[in-house]
């Protein structure tokens, strides 16, 4: 078994402040193990949220290029209907 991560390592682990991860928890983005009173993290739940969050960058990337290039369709077709009429 790996050790585990109280609140404040994985923040840090994850470059994000305390009370962010404590608000990831209450908004069901991160789970975390409790024990008693204690709120901790295995690496593996960790690794999976940092994994997700690259996963929703990149999909956030492509659509932002599928838009930019649906924009730049749209403007060469009404470019090529103003130099037509």
């Amino acid at each position: 078994m790996s050790p585990l991560r109280s609140v404040t390592q994985a923040a840090e682990l994850c470059g994000i402040s305390p009370w962010t991860v404590r608000s990831y928890i209450r908004q069901g983005k991160l789970r975390p193990v409790r024990i008693g009173r204690r709120v901790l993290f295995e690496e593996a739940e960790l690794e999976r949220f940092v994994e997700q969050g690259k996963s929703v960058k990149e999909a956030q990337h492509q659509e932002m290029h599928n838009n930019r290039e649906s924009d730049v369709a749209m403007e060469n077709a009404s470019s090529r209907e103003n130099h037509a009429g």
